[in-house]
């Protein structure tokens, strides 16, 4: 027990890092893109993101929150153009 004591503290108030790893970022980009999720309003802020990561710069808690928004949008759009792609093909197989 004596070893929990030993370990560091940083000050979190929710509970994740302050910053984040620029390969988990990228990492997270690269899932973005690979969905081609139309951004609209979400365009200035996914490119500030890209570009401070491309920098080699790691994220702040924030950045990596609006990242993580971008990249359920991202997942979200995947799962409707799967969904529409079968839908057209049920359409297209019974007519």
């Amino acid at each position: 027990m004596a070893r929990k004591a030993n370990k560091s503290k940083k000050p979190q108030s929710d509970g994740r890092p302050a910053t984040v790893s620029i390969a988990e970022a990228r990492s997270l980009i690269a899932m973005i893109e690979k969905s081609q999720v139309p951004f609209g309003e979400s365009a200035p802020v996914f490119a500030k993101i890209k570009s401070h990561v491309e920098a080699g710069n790691p994220l702040s808690a924030e950045d990596h929150e609006r990242l993580l928004e971008l990249v359920k949008k991202a997942k979200d759009w995947d799962k409707a153009v799967e969904t529409s792609a079968m839908t057209e093909r049920e359409e297209t197989l019974s007519g």
